[in-house]
């Protein structure tokens, strides 16, 4: 009795800091995002503009909803910046910049899933240590 006492006062420590420390590096996680945007498409339009400036290792989360098989196009203008797509059934982000291979001759890459999307707007590690801003211009496109 002594050695299962001595093991549950032992063990409570561990469970009374074990949430701290998982809200903690989820909140880490959540301060990477310097701008969150829910795209939204005027009534028959098929496409968005935004305009952004990156800041060290922060970057840009723009989310949509889509069909399985519609197009996206990502188009993007100005500093040197990266674009990646992820979905809860992707295993890995895609990248869909333009001249990525995942995306076809037309500038299309073609999603696999229905549901909710979020597109990543991120400057390379390289260029965030050393203190760039880059500035952007996107057009998010759905067919």
């Amino acid at each position: 009795m002594k050695n299962l006492t001595t093991s549950i006062l032992l063990a409570l420590p561990i469970l009374v800091v074990s949430p701290t420390v998982m809200a903690a590096s989820a909140s880490a996680s959540a301060d990477a995002v310097a701008k969150a945007v829910d795209v939204q498409f005027k009534k028959g339009a098929s496409s968005a503009n935004y305009y952004g400036k990156l800041k060290g290792n922060k970057y840009d989360s723009y989310t949509f909803y889509a069909k399985k098989n519609q197009k996206l196009s990502v188009k993007i203008a100005g500093g040197n910046v990266d674009t990646y797509l992820f979905h809860k059934n992707l295993a890995n982000s895609v990248n869909v910049g333009e001249y990525a291979p995942e995306v076809d001759d037309k500038g299309y890459y073609t999603l696999p899933y229905s549901g909710e999307y979020e597109l990543r707007v991120l400057q390379p590690r390289s260029q965030a240590s050393r203190g760039k801003k880059p500035v952007y211009w996107l057009e998010i496109s759905i067919l």
